[in-house]
């Protein structure tokens, strides 16, 4: 697994933390409460005489309204903020100061991917560049001058027929220039947790970081028609 996943693992982990406390403290009130203010037998259940329809106000709370609506309100914002963090790294501009991957690289210059353990974040000191364009029901890739070493296409064999086939260079960053010719698409590439819609008519763009040497496959998740399941291509990333 590469690209995004230290940073979703970290997120992931962090969310689950905070599930996991919400519930303890909800269902624990829940629980402690629905014990301790049993009726016992012989008692009348309803000790406070309450109305359907009409809540007491002499049971009014305000400050545990407040606290009830504003608490959550900073876990939401809390949570919403570092949830950026990841975007981040997915769309970093290009040619731009801050940005994490630098400018194209020039012929022969190789991308030096690393993960950067302070920031968080996956660095490079230049990308590459290649086309991906879709239609029904097809991927096609274009490499442009790209040597065959960092970016080459041709076909492989997945779930018994041949389907379009991606082989990119572990240890460089790529930008990836995508299009439609028909309707919309959304290539996720498996292992590396990304996906993007791909729309007829505009030029969209995602960053294919290359860490890890392995094979998997890249699908389509926007309906995209009758064959919408079988739409995929192979994607390999060598040393």
């Amino acid at each position: 697994m590469s690209l995004i996943t230290p940073l979703y693992d970290s997120l992931w982990n962090e969310y689950l933390a905070w599930s996991a406390l919400v519930a303890l403290f909800t269902f624990g009130w829940l629980y402690h409460h629905s014990f301790f203010y049993r009726s016992k037998d012989g008692e009348n259940p309803n000790v406070d005489n309450l109305e359907v329809g009409v809540f007491p106000a002499e049971n009014d709370n305000l400050k545990l309204e407040l606290a009830w609506t504003i608490v959550p309100f900073i876990l939401i914002v809390y949570l919403t903020y570092i949830s950026w963090h990841p975007l981040d790294n997915i769309w970093s501009a290009t040619n731009d100061e801050d940005g994490s991957f630098g400018n194209e690289c020039v012929v022969g210059e190789s991308s030096d991917l690393f993960f950067n353990d302070s920031s968080g974040l996956y660095e490079a000191t230049c990308y590459h560049t290649f086309e991906i364009t879709a239609k029904q029901w097809v991927w096609s890739f274009d490499c442009g001058t790209l040597e065959a070493e960092l970016c080459e296409s041709g076909f492989t064999e997945a779930d018994g027929r041949a389907v379009p086939h991606l082989s990119l260079q572990a240890g460089n960053a790529y930008l990836a220039y995508m299009t439609s010719e028909d309707v919309t698409h959304a290539p996720w590439f498996v292992s590396l947790g990304v996906k993007e819609d791909v729309l007829p008519g505009q030029t969209t763009t995602v960053w294919i970081l290359a860490e890890d040497v392995e094979d998997f496959l890249l699908l389509c998740t926007e309906y995209c028609g009758d064959d919408h399941a079988y739409m995929m291509a192979g994607v390999s990333i060598h040393a």
